[in-house]
């Protein structure tokens, strides 16, 4: 981790407008890049946030760092330069950089027409530039030893894909940028928003004013209510009104189980047709499954199957799980905009109020962070913007 001499030193190279007031809203995988990257340009930088660092959606995820199947082009190729700023990123702190854990991720076929469909994928991507390797079933269980092998036809390798421990990193980075003079206040909801500033309220009803010269909107689904009270609408799907349908074509549950650990787990990211398994902090595995999961609502009480049902899946590929219990489950609203692709923008024509949204939050957080620092401090649009921008909901 670079330490505030060294920030400083940066604050002085980059010549930004140095203590330039900016508020973040949100401490999650977005917001915590933001403060870092501004910071480092020199901005006087406070973060403020509902509850606590990585929280609410950016823990109910399954973190998965990637740019595949994602379309069309341009968002294909904004995940791409997601990827690889944080595959940067790992560079740059260098051995501190404990959250991207690039173990790529194997996509298996468990049927002779799978593995054709997904071979036909595979040579799309790598015409694209995009790096996999087909590989039969040897090949898998020689990468993953544990599966069983009546279940496998083949797969692809995914080698420069992997997974972000959204705590470690939210939490490293918001320090670094506290160590650097940022302010971090937990625990404040926001309850108005103009172009000077915000309001908020404390858990003990108390409010107080923080004026700034940019606020910028990283709250995920809070972003919609917050600009409400300025009479804006913001075009994502309001999580309020959803049930157990989705928007874009994805769904708006996000859940995560994870178990205990075990004794023999998995090395990769490991997809099937109806699973998605990872290593996990804990020394367990982390698994998931999304249409099955968005089936129903957050209150709806079916959802609460969903664990031992996903569980029971991922121990049909890895007979090494047939006594591991779940021992955590995380529930999320995913941030949906309305075309299901990314948002970043000024909100209005002051330039005051700067708003950033996106379902593949985790991917894009590193580079969001350094570009959309770049566009409020510098003023210059990055061209991997150019097609996410609001202009695109005017009709």
């Amino acid at each position: 981790m670079q330490s505030p001499n060294q920030d400083k030193s940066l604050h002085e190279e980059s010549g930004s407008e140095v203590n330039r007031r900016v508020l973040i809203v949100g401490a999650g995988v977005i917001g915590c890049n933001l403060a870092y990257e501004l910071t480092k340009r020199g901005a006087a930088v406070t973060v403020i946030d509902a509850a606590e660092v990585a929280s609410a959606t950016s823990s109910a995820t399954f973190a998965w760092v990637n740019a595949y199947n994602k379309t069309p082009a341009e968002y294909n190729k904004l995940n791409v330069l997601g990827l690889e700023a944080h595959e940067r990123a790992s560079r740059t702190f260098g051995s501190e950089s404990h959250w991207f854990h690039q173990i790529g991720n194997i996509h298996i076929a468990q049927t002779p027409e799978e593995m054709a469909a997904l071979k036909r994928k595979a040579e799309h991507l790598v015409s694209t530039g995009y790096r996999a390797s087909v590989l039969k079933a040897g090949d898998v269980l020689e990468l993953e030893p544990a599966l069983d092998p009546e279940r496998i036809s083949g797969g692809v390798l995914f080698p420069h894909e992997g997974w972000i421990d959204t705590f470690m990193m939210c939490s490293s980075l918001l320090h670094a940028a506290r160590e650097a003079g940022a302010v971090f206040l937990s625990y404040e909801t926001v309850t108005s928003i103009s172009s000077t500033g915000i309001t908020t309220k404390r858990p003990d009803g108390s409010t107080r004013q923080h004026e700034a010269d940019v606020t910028i909107l990283a709250a995920g689904n809070g972003n919609r209510p917050i600009l409400a009270t300025a009479d804006i609408t913001f075009p994502t799907v309001d999580s309020a009104r959803r049930h157990d349908t989705t928007s874009a074509g994805r769904p708006s549950v996000g859940l995560i189980s994870t178990t205990g650990p075990v004794d023999s787990g998995i090395r990769h990211i490991v997809q099937g047709k109806d699973i998605a398994l990872r290593p996990d902090r804990n020394g367990g595995v982390t698994f998931t499954d999304s249409p099955t999961g968005g089936q129903w609502g957050l209150q709806d009480p079916r959802i609460w199957s969903v664990p031992n049902l996903l569980l029971e899946r991922a121990k049909r590929l890895y007979p090494s799980l047939a006594e591991a219990t779940t021992e955590t489950v995380r529930l999320g609203t995913r941030v949906l905009p309305e075309d299901g692709l990314t948002i970043a923008d000024w909100i209005g024509g002051s330039r005051s109020i700067y708003a950033v949204a996106t379902h593949s939050g985790v991917t894009l957080s590193a580079h969001l962070g350094n570009v959309v620092a770049e566009e409020v401090l510098g003023g210059q649009r990055h061209p991997s913007l150019d097609s996410f921008g609001l202009s695109r909901f005017a009709s």
